[in-house]
């Protein structure tokens, strides 16, 4: 009873310390301060992975692999330029390649019917926003266009799990929020990046983030969850 309780106090003080490094970095993103950018932003993954270390009994590597992309990709972002921003869209297609593959392991997919057609209106969306885009280079548009597909795979994969389970399980419920604010957080730093790059709007990175930290904590939740059924 006394290490169950001392386990379950040092994650809740993992979460603490989780979400405050989140609100430190959400405010050095709203005054653009980069020497803390460049140890917060990092900082957010890596207190993640510690926090599931610290509460899996399985410690699958594929987290750890997918979230250390993730870091990656928040590191290559902090510079805004071209050829880091193609670098960070690189970490993160491996990134998402990673989560996608974990994700379909997790639920044990073997119907992809639903999988395709739940794909269909991200994919319209997605490529519609994608057409009318200006001044990208040959590079840049080819990786949007896989990232473009590989975006509308976790929406797809999200959804049509939600709408075949009903919505009754808990990890179902993890999944959808996981997959909402996935794709809220690429539309948001879609638009940022190549439409208002010159007159981005101060919220929108502050608000990039706040997205990027749920997205992973969702996803967190929903990987216990599964990990304590199987448990079970």
């Amino acid at each position: 009873m006394k290490i169950f309780n001392k386990e379950n106090n040092l994650k809740k003080i993992i979460s603490i310390l989780f979400f405050t490094v989140v609100t430190v970095e959400v405010t050095a993103e709203l005054f653009s301060y980069e020497p803390v950018l460049f140890i917060f932003k990092p900082l957010i993954s890596i207190v993640l992975m510690l926090l599931y270390w610290n509460t899996s009994n399985q410690k699958n590597p594929l987290f750890f692999f997918a979230i250390s992309f993730s870091l990656i990709t928040n590191v290559f972002f902090i510079y805004d330029t071209e050829t880091m921003l193609f670098l960070g869209l690189i970490a993160f297609f491996i990134h998402r390649l990673l989560m996608i593959h974990y994700i379909v392991k997790l639920i044990k997919l073997k119907d992809y019917i639903p999988l395709l057609l739940a794909m269909i209106p991200f994919m319209f969306f997605f490529f519609y926003l994608l057409s009318i885009t200006s001044e990208l280079t040959a590079r840049s548009y080819g990786i949007l266009i896989v990232q473009n597909i590989l975006i509308s795979i976790i929406a797809g994969i999200t959804l049509s799990d939600y709408v075949m389970n009903n919505g009754k399980k808990n990890d179902t419920a993890w999944l959808l929020i996981f997959g909402l604010l996935s794709v809220t957080q690429y539309f948001i730093v879609f638009v940022e990046k190549y439409y208002l790059s010159d007159m981005s709007p101060i919220s929108f990175r502050p608000l990039a983030m706040i997205l990027n930290s749920s997205v992973y904590y969702a996803f967190y939740k929903f990987v216990m969850v599964i990990e304590n059924l199987n448990d079970n």
